[in-house]
């Protein structure tokens, strides 16, 4: 067992010891002046927070559906989002947001946080919303003020959040459960699949990535990238890579779309190529690796980070899915493919079906 799967046993231990305790911490902190028995009509909703504070970058390209959804039920209104850190507010760019809050929620940065939050309690919302079940945003929430505080229903935080929805999540995406809080202001199960989980560049960003990958492709006719990292048991083997890489070779030459100019795309923790030769591409700079991405052929990765970023941006991508289920967490667009076996991966298939129009 990995250091990061043993701290999160202790985790998930700790909050089940400390239900009781959190309740009373709630019940105490929770009950806010400004909160108003009924919910609001749509009408009187003129300012919106949404608090989402994760570690996790992965799990923001999961909230864009619901900021997108917030936004359209709620046109005339101003919608603010808290999360986590600056890298994690770039994901929202040009998404029309009155405002991204950097919480900074962490013991290192405890007094920048503690001015963030009392800076927001200034405000009195009408409406906030905690779209995903935490006891960190649950206490953040019960300190900020509105007049309408919504999440799912939970015994132990329903004095912070009165206006709480009863009801099991419509869908089981993790990009898409949380639609079901606006369920009871239009939004239902079969619009969801129509929802944008997409980021939005500008034309800048979209003509610097599309430069990379002509200068990386060179003159080869298809550009294909893929990413090794991944967190346990998700990750897919070195020699399970060379043939992943082999069969799509294949599969173009066989198709007429050939040449591939294969590149491998780095991170802190992969700082060589699987492949001797092999054209890399290494950006902190998550907005333009989004961009990258989009204008490659396709994207070949396993269940982490960069394949969610990869589908919020737009690329076509081939999700292997190991352990994890697609169902929760697989790629949304139309031209991307979701693999579960992967010994049994069909390049051929993937490469008639999004490589050639």
């Amino acid at each position: 067992m990995s250091t990061r799967t043993a701290l999160r046993s202790v985790d998930r231990a700790r909050r089940k010891h400390t239900r009781a305790l959190t309740k009373w911490i709630f019940n105490r902190i929770g009950h806010s002046p400004y909160l108003e028995p009924a919910r609001l009509p749509a009408s009187e909703v003129k300012r919106i927070l949404v608090v989402r504070n994760n570690k996790r970058i992965g799990n923001m390209y999961f909230m864009l559906p619901f900021v997108r959804e917030v936004q359209a039920t709620y046109p005339d209104a101003q919608v603010d989002l808290m999360v986590l850190s600056e890298g994690q507010a770039s994901v929202f760019q040009h998404l029309g947001l009155n405002n991204v809050l950097v919480s900074k929620f962490a013991f290192a940065s405890a007094w920048s946080f503690l001015r963030t939050l009392f800076r927001t309690r200034q405000q009195v919302y009408d409406l906030l919303y905690m779209p995903h079940s935490s006891s960190s945003d649950t206490l953040i929430c019960a300190f900020l003020n509105a007049r309408n505080k919504v999440a799912f229903w939970g015994e132990e935080t329903e004095s912070v959040f009165p206006h709480a929805v009863r009801a099991e999540p419509e869908s089981p995406h993790a990009a898409l459960s949380a639609l079901t809080l606006l369920r009871d202001r239009g939004r239902n199960a079969h619009h969801a699949h129509h929802v944008d989980h997409t980021m939005v560049f500008s034309e800048a960003e979209i003509r610097a990535g599309m430069e990379v990958v002509r200068s990386l492709r060179g003159d080869a006719r298809r550009c294909l990238a893929y990413f090794r990292g991944a967190r346990g048991a998700k990750v897919i083997s070195n020699p399970d890579w060379i043939e992943i890489r082999s069969r799509f070779d294949e599969a173009v030459k066989e198709s007429g779309e050939g040449p591939v100019r294969w590149v491998e795309i780095l991170s802190p923790d992969i700082s060589a190529p699987l492949v001797e030769g092999t054209q890399t591409y290494q950006s902190a700079d998550l907005r333009q690796l989004g961009t990258v991405l989009r204008s490659m052929d396709l994207f070949i990765c396993a269940d982490t980070g960069p394949l969610h970023l990869a589908d919020a941006a737009n690329a076509r991508c081939v999700g292997l899915y190991n352990i994890t289920n697609p169902l929760h967490y697989g790629c949304l667009n139309a031209h991307s493919i979701n693999v579960t076996d992967i010994d049994s991966l069909d390049a051929s298939a993937i490469v008639s079906g999004l490589l050639i129009d």
